[in-house]
């Protein structure tokens, strides 16, 4: 284990909805929002199926409505400043235009005196390396910003090199790579020397593109972004067709004596009673080649039971630790968690 100790360590969570396709059919969501003692409407908060391009905001008067919603499983949330956040389980399986709910004032937000940190040459340094963690070094700045990035404040712990980011609003992150505008709350952030974690929630609006050029080149690059992911070999694994999407995995060897078993599919995944979910029971870490571009990847189960989506999401985020090329991916490389890759037959 000596050599892993050495691997840069990310633990990545975007509290991800548990979505699998019950049928073909879509579906409408509407209903209300009110303050819980007001009894009046909440403007404008936010209404979404985390992690999904299914979100709006409430009208001034409380009211929403989602509209061609896939029938399945879904974290339904309501976000708004001045507001605790909602989050509520369901399954659609038909029409829903009776749904009501109540939100409570956060009391800390509103007796909170807000006092914005000065824009100056530090936090000008902390907005940099926060945006190099949050969306990717990898990727081009100039096609995929956050556009209000002011909303933006910063805590650093210079004992232990810690560095903590919060925002009171919504983060409006504009993808020109891929084509989205993604609305997110920004739950939590922690960026230590050896470790990075941060929590996100919120929903991803399709951005027009300004010729059938764009559009083509969105989609090349979707695809480019969904290929040789955590979700594209989960996806793969479900489907047992890891070989045929170009993945070439094998239990990790700890050392030159040690002789871990061969990695089995059948002796890997197994069904579950509910309906589109499946167990994974890894014997320890495995080692992830994909072919095409070649990347390497370490995946480490957490958790005794692993529990997985039919679409290639984990039920428990934290369920499987990533190392290696998969680690790498962050906000400016997500999708929607209704982006759909075919699989190769």
């Amino acid at each position: 284990m000596k050599s892993l100790s050495k691997l840069y360590c990310i633990s990545l969570l975007l509290i991800f909805c548990t979505l699998h396709g019950l049928a073909q059919q879509s579906y409408t969501l509407s209903g209300s929002i009110v303050d819980k003692q007001k009894k009046e409407g909440v403007s404008f908060a936010h209404v979404y199926l985390n992690g999904t391009s299914f979100g709006t905001q409430a009208d001034d008067k409380g009211n929403f409505m989602l509209k061609n919603v896939p029938a399945g499983n879904y974290q339904f949330l309501i976000s708004m400043v001045g507001y605790q956040p909602l989050a509520v389980s369901i399954t659609i399986h038909q029409d829903d235009k009776k749904l009501h709910f109540e939100m409570l004032e956060n009391i800390t937000d509103l007796a909170e005196i807000k006092v914005q940190g000065q824009r100056d040459r530090v936090w000008e340094r902390q907005i940099r390396q926060f945006e190099n963690e949050y969306l990717g070094r990898d990727i081009d700045h100039d096609l995929v910003k956050i556009l209000n990035r002011e909303a933006i404040d910063f805590d650093y712990d210079p004992s232990t090199k810690t560095l903590k980011a919060s925002a009171k609003e919504p983060l409006l992150i504009e993808n020109k790579e891929l084509g989205y505008l993604y609305h997110g709350f920004l739950v939590g952030f922690e960026k230590a020397p050896r470790q990075l974690n941060f929590k996100s929630s919120g929903y991803f609006e399709a951005l027009n593109p300004s010729s059938n050029k764009e559009k083509s080149q969105w989609e090349k690059n979707r695809k480019y972004a969904f290929q040789g992911s955590i979700r594209h070999f989960l996806l793969a694994l479900v489907n047992q067709s890891l070989t045929n999407e170009g993945f070439y995995v094998t239990y990790y060897k700890e050392n030159r004596m040690s002789n871990p078993p061969p990695f089995k599919v059948e002796e890997v995944l197994f069904t579950t009673n509910k309906p589109g979910i499946y167990a994974i029971d890894l014997k320890g870490i495995i080692n992830v080649e994909f072919d095409s571009p070649r990347q390497f990847s370490k995946l480490k189960p957490m958790a005794k039971n692993i529990l997985l989506e039919s679409n290639g999401t984990l039920v428990d985020p934290y369920s499987i630790e990533v190392f290696g090329k998969m680690s790498e991916s962050r906000m400016g490389n997500e999708l929607p968690l209704d982006y759909v890759f075919e699989l190769k037959k």
